[in-house]
Formats: structure tokens, sequence, C-alpha cells
């Protein structure tokens, strides 16, 4: 099996839309995101000087596996709904290589 390839999304929520972000919709998404075929481990960590910051870690089997899943959230209008609880547009990168696997 290959390492897989990590992606990273790293998201600034409005103040006022943090803490229930994180305690109401944050636990379904990352359900869904497991769920999804092509999905290997789904986690997010949130920032403890800033807990507007969040940044989801993500690992799928290929990188088309990790395009399937991004138009697939498109489409169900989780992306364009959570657009509306940023300050500022997402950060997605995708690191395809691993450095070490130990």
């Amino acid at each position: 099996m290959t390492e897989g390839v990590t992606v990273t999304v790293s998201i600034d929520l409005k103040p006022k839309e943090a803490d229930a972000f994180c305690r109401n919709q944050l636990p379904e998404l990352l359900k869904q995101t497991r769920n999804f075929s092509g999905v290997r481990s789904a986690r997010a960590v949130r920032q403890a000087d800033d807990p507007t910051k969040v940044l989801f870690i993500d690992v799928f089997d290929t990188v088309e596996a990790s395009v399937r899943y991004f138009e697939w959230w498109d489409g169900t209008g989780d992306l364009g709904r959570l657009a509306k609880l940023l300050s500022e547009p997402p950060r997605i990168e995708t690191w395809p290589l691993a450095i070490d696997s130990a």
C-alpha cells in the first residue's frame, strides 16, 4: 500500500462562529469525510491561542481521491455554507510526498 496523500485545509472562522462550528458542525463533517471512499483518515486541530483557526488534516489514497472528495463536498453545498462562516478563504494544500512514515 502506498503512503497516501495528505491534504491540509486551514480555515479562519469568524469569531462569533468558531465555538458553534467546532461544537455542532465539525463532528459531523469529520464523520462524513471519514466515510468517503478513498479517505484513509481525517482529523482536525484547533489553535489554543486563536480558537478561530482550525486545521483539517486528511489522508487520501490518491490525489484523484482528494479531488473527488472536494468536488463531492462542493456539490453538497456544504462548502458554500462553510464559506459564510469564514473570515477569509480556506487554504488548501496537497502533500503528496511523505518524508518519513515511521
